[in-house]
Protein backbone atom coordinates (compact mmCIF):
# COMPACT_ATOMS: atom_id res chain seq x y z
CA UNK A 1 0.00 0.00 0.00
CA UNK A 2 1.24 3.29 -0.98
CA UNK A 3 1.76 6.31 1.44
CA UNK A 4 -0.31 9.12 1.06
CA UNK A 5 0.24 12.45 2.67
CA UNK A 6 -1.97 14.99 3.10
CA UNK A 7 -1.01 18.93 2.79
CA UNK A 8 -2.00 21.82 5.10
CA UNK A 9 -0.80 25.11 3.43
CA UNK A 10 0.28 26.88 6.67
CA UNK A 11 1.13 30.92 7.09
CA UNK A 12 4.49 31.95 7.67
CA UNK A 13 5.53 35.37 8.66
CA UNK A 14 9.68 35.98 7.14
CA UNK A 15 11.72 39.00 7.07
CA UNK A 16 12.90 39.29 3.83
CA UNK A 17 15.32 42.64 3.15
CA UNK A 18 14.44 43.86 6.24
CA UNK A 19 10.23 43.49 5.79
CA UNK A 20 8.16 41.26 7.30
CA UNK A 21 6.06 39.41 4.55
CA UNK A 22 3.32 36.64 4.75
CA UNK A 23 3.43 33.55 2.55
CA UNK A 24 2.91 29.68 2.55
CA UNK A 25 4.40 26.88 2.89
CA UNK A 26 3.05 23.54 2.77
CA UNK A 27 3.41 20.63 5.73
CA UNK A 28 2.27 17.41 6.30
CA UNK A 29 -0.99 16.64 8.48
CA UNK A 30 0.24 13.23 10.16
CA UNK A 31 -2.34 10.62 11.01
CA UNK A 32 -1.66 11.28 14.48
CA UNK A 33 0.66 9.92 16.83
CA UNK A 34 1.79 5.89 18.05
CA UNK A 35 2.67 5.46 21.56
CA UNK A 36 5.87 3.55 22.03
CA UNK A 37 3.99 0.72 24.28
CA UNK A 38 1.38 1.01 21.42
CA UNK A 39 4.35 -0.09 19.09
CA UNK A 40 5.80 -2.30 20.71
CA UNK A 41 1.96 -4.30 21.40
CA UNK A 42 1.67 -4.59 17.58
CA UNK A 43 5.32 -5.70 16.59
CA UNK A 44 4.80 -8.84 19.54
CA UNK A 45 1.52 -9.73 18.83
CA UNK A 46 1.10 -13.09 17.96
CA UNK A 47 4.61 -13.87 19.85
CA UNK A 48 5.70 -16.12 22.72
CA UNK A 49 7.77 -13.48 23.60
CA UNK A 50 5.35 -10.66 26.27
CA UNK A 51 5.54 -6.92 25.15
CA UNK A 52 6.74 -5.75 28.67
CA UNK A 53 9.93 -7.84 28.02
CA UNK A 54 10.40 -6.73 24.42
CA UNK A 55 9.47 -2.95 25.80
CA UNK A 56 12.62 -3.63 28.31
CA UNK A 57 15.13 -4.69 25.83
CA UNK A 58 14.18 -1.68 23.69
CA UNK A 59 14.70 0.81 26.12
CA UNK A 60 17.88 -0.81 26.99
CA UNK A 61 18.87 -0.56 23.20
CA UNK A 62 18.01 3.43 23.50
CA UNK A 63 19.64 4.15 26.12
CA UNK A 64 22.54 2.81 23.98
CA UNK A 65 21.74 4.60 21.11
CA UNK A 66 21.29 8.06 22.95
CA UNK A 67 25.57 6.96 25.17
CA UNK A 68 26.69 6.67 21.31
CA UNK A 69 25.18 10.12 19.86
CA UNK A 70 26.67 11.93 23.30
CA UNK A 71 29.89 10.25 22.31
CA UNK A 72 29.99 11.47 18.64
CA UNK A 73 29.59 8.51 16.80
CA UNK A 74 26.72 7.68 14.03
CA UNK A 75 24.36 5.39 15.06
CA UNK A 76 23.16 2.96 12.49
CA UNK A 77 19.40 1.48 13.50
CA UNK A 78 19.30 -0.92 10.50
CA UNK A 79 16.11 -0.11 8.52
CA UNK A 80 15.08 2.80 10.20
CA UNK A 81 18.11 4.81 9.12
CA UNK A 82 21.60 6.13 10.66
CA UNK A 83 20.80 9.47 13.68
CA UNK A 84 24.73 11.30 13.71
CA UNK A 85 25.83 14.96 14.46
CA UNK A 86 25.77 17.35 12.19
CA UNK A 87 25.91 21.08 12.86
CA UNK A 88 23.86 24.14 11.22
CA UNK A 89 25.61 27.02 9.76
CA UNK A 90 25.91 29.42 6.92
CA UNK A 91 27.76 29.18 3.83
CA UNK A 92 30.48 31.10 2.11
CA UNK A 93 32.64 30.96 -0.50
CA UNK A 94 35.77 31.47 0.91
CA UNK A 95 36.66 28.57 4.08
CA UNK A 96 38.18 31.52 6.35
CA UNK A 97 34.84 32.95 6.60
CA UNK A 98 33.33 30.80 8.53
CA UNK A 99 33.11 31.08 12.48
CA UNK A 100 32.43 28.10 14.91
CA UNK A 101 30.14 30.83 16.48
CA UNK A 102 27.78 30.59 13.92
CA UNK A 103 27.91 26.59 14.21
CA UNK A 104 24.35 24.86 16.03
CA UNK A 105 25.25 22.18 16.79
CA UNK A 106 22.45 19.44 16.24
CA UNK A 107 21.44 15.49 15.38
CA UNK A 108 20.56 14.60 11.76
CA UNK A 109 18.48 12.05 11.08
CA UNK A 110 18.80 9.61 7.66
CA UNK A 111 16.17 7.75 6.55
CA UNK A 112 17.26 3.93 6.08
CA UNK A 113 16.86 3.14 1.97
CA UNK A 114 13.37 0.96 2.28
CA UNK A 115 11.70 4.63 4.82
CA UNK A 116 13.02 7.14 2.22
CA UNK A 117 11.49 5.37 -0.90
CA UNK A 118 8.14 5.25 0.80
CA UNK A 119 8.02 8.91 1.70
CA UNK A 120 9.51 9.92 -1.66
CA UNK A 121 7.34 7.83 -3.69
CA UNK A 122 3.99 9.54 -1.48
CA UNK A 123 1.11 10.87 -3.38
CA UNK A 124 0.09 13.77 -2.12
CA UNK A 125 -2.85 15.85 -2.00
CA UNK A 126 -4.58 19.06 0.17
CA UNK A 127 -5.91 17.97 3.39
CA UNK A 128 -9.60 19.52 4.45
CA UNK A 129 -10.25 21.39 7.61
CA UNK A 130 -11.97 19.04 9.17
CA UNK A 131 -8.96 16.21 8.81
CA UNK A 132 -6.82 18.98 9.46
CA UNK A 133 -8.66 19.68 12.77
CA UNK A 134 -8.61 16.03 13.62
CA UNK A 135 -4.80 15.47 13.13
CA UNK A 136 -2.95 18.94 13.51
CA UNK A 137 0.02 18.48 16.49
CA UNK A 138 0.38 21.76 17.96
CA UNK A 139 3.07 24.14 16.63
CA UNK A 140 5.42 23.53 19.82
CA UNK A 141 5.77 19.70 18.10
CA UNK A 142 6.72 20.52 14.25
CA UNK A 143 9.53 22.98 15.05
CA UNK A 144 11.99 20.51 17.50
CA UNK A 145 14.84 18.62 15.56
CA UNK A 146 14.43 17.57 12.38
CA UNK A 147 15.97 15.20 9.78
CA UNK A 148 14.28 13.29 7.27
CA UNK A 149 10.44 14.34 7.66
CA UNK A 150 10.23 18.04 7.39
CA UNK A 151 7.39 19.55 9.32
CA UNK A 152 9.39 22.84 9.85
CA UNK A 153 8.98 26.02 8.07
CA UNK A 154 12.02 26.86 5.53
CA UNK A 155 14.67 28.50 7.67
CA UNK A 156 17.29 29.66 4.73
CA UNK A 157 20.04 27.64 6.50
CA UNK A 158 21.83 25.16 5.32
CA UNK A 159 22.45 21.63 7.06
CA UNK A 160 25.28 19.95 7.22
Amino acid sequence: MALKLKIKKTLLKRKVEGVTKEGYYGRVITNGTKSFEDIVKQSTHGSTLDYREAELACKMMIDGIADSIKQGYIVDLGVLGKLYPAVNGKWDENADNLQLADMKPKVNYKAGDDIAAAVKGASLSWTTEAETDENTVSDDENTGGNGGGNNNPPSGELEG
